[in-house]
């Protein structure tokens, strides 16, 4: 009887904790980790874990492989493959790493010939079996099951034609391919993983698909059904429920019970960054937390209870990046908004304006909304604690009637005794320290710094003798803005204050990398107590008709 007891108690305990740990997913967070050694930026790439180490493999151009020991954040280089090898998902089958995947160059890459294996204890690429003629193709999702590889839709010819829903498998033992059932939908450019004897197609596109006036029209042919196939009954279904953002080469892992995609690529200019969570017990989806830097193509890993994304692309189509972000508990980011209402933050406002009401949450967002009223000066909306260095993340969201700019106070300070003269008005009360620029309606601004200091309030980068900027006055860059009827509606702005850099990162793209040393520094900014530590503050301006939404605003400090 006793026995039975424990028994039961012990299961009940494993339910508890893995129902404890699926909900702390809301308190996970990624991070972006500083790492040694060196690494190689690259996307259309793959990375699997093998005796505790992390293995980043192939891409666009020939790659080393990139090895990762966990234990001490260092990547360590190793030999490069025969051939080009990309658009592959890596498998590990004993003590080897298998690729098939696509060779050469955009648009015309053609699959490979032959399987390729990596050795990763003896660095040792090896040719292994042909590939049948039938079976070539590329962007395929590849998973292994009892001793066979199992490869399900792809591409045939590069970027061109050929999306399928090929379903195909390599016994391992015999070296014998089968053709089998065909998927419910044709895609490419995914991955697929197992859970309980079922393999999930989740996300991916169809890349034959071109218009006369736009080959690259495929982008926005992603696919948001999920297909599962069931080992044990050789069966295919289609789930209920879809995939709420639709991209192609997201990332793909089994964690906490639960299946998270996270990235890819779509319609949008730059990689997705959203983290959406699938309950397999109840086929529902949910979001997490973003990715600090959306990306696709990349390559991830889980382990020790965390998720590590590598290298991948930023922005629709081809660049490369070679950080690596954490997905864990273990972070120190903290919410600077609880969605409910403004604890936290106090209203700072020039004498004139005390009783007008602009700052309010709406449907858990900070919602700045002054339009229709053009005879107010600065509303900020400040947050209560002081910060030195610190990395910034937030959302925005702007309706198209917004007329005017806004911004983000950092490293500033309020002085209610401050009088300033403002092209003839008399302001009582003034925000000085450095803002970063949200210009909705001349978006090439959004991301430059502006230093609202009393003695200078110009921009500091890039450097102008006032408040004008035009766009003959900044770098090109390829930044983009969403209203709020378009894209996801929302957009992404990272600040990271440390020493005396200010960096700022607009929807995936990096604006400023201002060196404010002699600026920030100098005795006026010293005098107010602000350009190397201070306050965090949203700004309505002034005789501007803003209506801006804030949220998701997270702070964590940094060591100095």
């Amino acid at each position: 009887m006793y026995k039975n007891i424990l028994i039961f108690f012990l299961i009940f305990l494993k339910g508890f904790y893995s129902v404890a740990q699926s909900d702390n997913l809301s308190n996970y967070r990624w991070t972006t980790i500083d790492t040694k050694g060196k690494v190689t930026a690259r996307h259309e790439s793959s990375m699997v874990e093998y005796k505790e180490k992390f293995y980043l493999i192939g891409g666009r151009g020939m790659n080393p492989v990139d090895v990762f020991n966990p234990k001490t954040n260092t990547w360590e280089e190793k030999s490069k493959p025969p051939l080009e090898i990309h658009h592959f998902q890596a498998v590990i089958y004993k003590d080897a790493i298998y690729l098939i995947g696509m060779t050469g160059r955009y648009p015309n890459e053609e699959p490979l010939n032959n399987i390729w294996l990596y050795y990763p204890e003896k660095d040792k690429w090896e040719k292994g079996a042909e590939i049948p003629q039938f079976i070539k193709r590329g962007g395929a999702g590849a998973v292994v099951y009892q001793d066979k590889i199992y490869l399900v839709c792809g591409i045939d010819l590069g970027h061109t034609s050929g999306t399928n829903n090929n379903f195909n498998s390599y016994n391992l033992i015999t070296g014998e391919w089968e053709t089998l059932t065909k998927a419910p939908h044709i895609r490419d450019h995914f991955s697929t993983i197992v859970v309980d004897d079922n393999m999930y197609c989740i996300g991916g596109r169809n890349t034959s698909f071109h218009l006369p006036d736009n080959f690259g029209a495929f982008f926005d042919q992603t696919m948001p059904y999920i297909d599962v196939y069931n080992f044990k009954e050789n069966k295919w279904h289609t789930m209920k429920e879809e995939l709420p953002y639709p991209t192609a080469a997201g990332g793909l892992v089994y964690f906490q019970n639960k299946i998270i995609y996270f990235g890819g690529e779509g319609f949008l200019k730059q990689a997705y960054n959203t983290t959406q969570c699938l309950d397999l017990s109840s086929g529902k989806w949910s979001q997490l937390a973003s990715l600090n830097t959306g990306r696709h193509s990349g390559g991830t890993v889980v382990h020790n209870n965390k998720i590590y994304v590598a290298a991948g692309s930023p922005v629709k189509g081809g660049a490369n990046l070679n950080s690596m972000e954490v997905f864990s508990l273990d972070n120190n980011w903290i919410s600077l908004f609880n969605g409910k209402n403004l604890e936290g933050w106090e209203v700072k406002n020039s004498e004139k304006d005390n009783g007008k009401i602009f700052w309010t949450v709406d449907n858990g967002a900070i919602l700045y909304n002054s339009l229709k009223i053009k005879d107010n000066n600065h509303f900020w909306l400040q947050n209560k604690v002081e910060y030195g260095d610190f990395e910034l993340r937030l959302k925005f969201k702007t309706s198209r009637e917004n007329i005017g700019n806004s911004g983000v106070q950092v490293r500033s300070r309020f002085d209610e005794t401050a009088k300033e003269n403002i092209n003839g008005t008399i302001i009582q009360g003034w925000m000085d320290g450095p803002q970063v620029d949200i210009s909705p309606n001349e978006y090439w601004k959004t991301g430059y710094i502006y230093d609202e200091t009393r003695e200078y309030k110009h921009w500091i980068n890039p450097v102008t003798i006032d408040w004008k900027l035009t766009k003959k006055d900044v770098e090109p860059k390829k930044t983009s803005n969403y209203f709020e009827d378009e894209g996801l509606g929302w957009n992404d702005l990272t600040i990271i204050c440390k020493g005396m850099n200010i960096k700022t990162v607009v929807n995936n793209v990096i604006v400023s990398d201002y060196d404010g040393s002699g600026v920030l520094d100098d005795k006026e900014h010293k005098k107010h107590r602000v350009g190397q530590t201070g306050f965090i503050a949203l700004q309505g301006h002034m005789n501007s008709e803003n209506k801006i939404w804030f949220k998701d605003i997270e702070i964590r400090e940094l060591k100095k």
